[in-house]
């Protein structure tokens, strides 16, 4: 049997005893240790979400009041531009966005991937390089784009749709992680008149991650 009391004398000195078995050992430790060592044994409560967006498949939050959304965007369709150039009804591949929204309610990191085409989605569902622009890694370029501020988490699911409508640019564009080797403007007019499922017989390349991956990446 095993007991530990914490002494805390007059002057301020506190003393961690430790009985185990009939032997005492004795160690002080400094009031911020202790305090640290209280706050982390403390039961946490609830965490209360409110109402979550349309498709969130995933909801973080985080000791510092941040917190992440990850949506499944079912739409494979949107009006996009690029140099001045619309493309309408443009077909896209299975897409997944992630928000981290700031204790605040604003915007602080959005992401962007690409999964299989798979009417069930898991942990381990695959996922492919996003092969147009303004996305590195995960991560979306958002330029000077500002977004509105978030008063309910709800309202998440409509940010899909105006980071879509962002004009396109060459901002991290690579035509290595298409499987076709193209330029932008090529891959744009080409894709323009397929159907969704082109991408995934002809346009993309497996990025050695999954679905949690994403999930889990967090800007750093």
């Amino acid at each position: 049997m095993s007991e530990t009391v914490i002494r805390i004398s007059d002057n301020g000195r506190i003393t961690v005893e430790i009985e185990n078995r009939g032997v005492k050992s004795f160690k002080q430790i400094a009031p911020d240790t202790l305090v640290e060592c209280i706050n982390k044994s403390l039961l946490r409560g609830a965490v209360h979400t409110g109402l979550l967006p349309k498709n969130c498949i995933s909801f973080s939050a985080y000791d510092n009041g941040n917190k992440e959304v990850i949506l499944l965007h079912t739409e494979n369709r949107a009006d996009i531009s690029y140099f001045g150039t619309e493309y309408k009804n443009f077909p896209f591949p299975r897409l997944v966005f992630g928000f981290c929204i700031t204790q605040e309610g604003h915007i602080a990191s959005c992401k962007l991937g690409v999964i299989e085409n798979s009417n069930r989605i898991n942990p381990n569902t695959k996922m492919y390089h996003y092969p147009l622009s303004n996305v590195s890694g995960f991560h979306i370029c958002t330029g000077n784009n500002t977004f509105p501020k978030c008063t309910s988490l709800h309202t998440l699911s409509s940010l899909p749709y105006y980071i879509m409508s962002m004009p396109n640019n060459n901002d991290h564009f690579n035509p290595s992680l298409n499987k076709l080797g193209m330029e932008m403007r090529d891959l744009l007019e080409l894709l323009k008149t397929k159907e969704p499922t082109f991408y995934y017989s002809n346009v993309l390349l497996p990025n050695g991650k999954v679905l949690n991956d994403f999930i889990q990446e967090r800007k750093k």
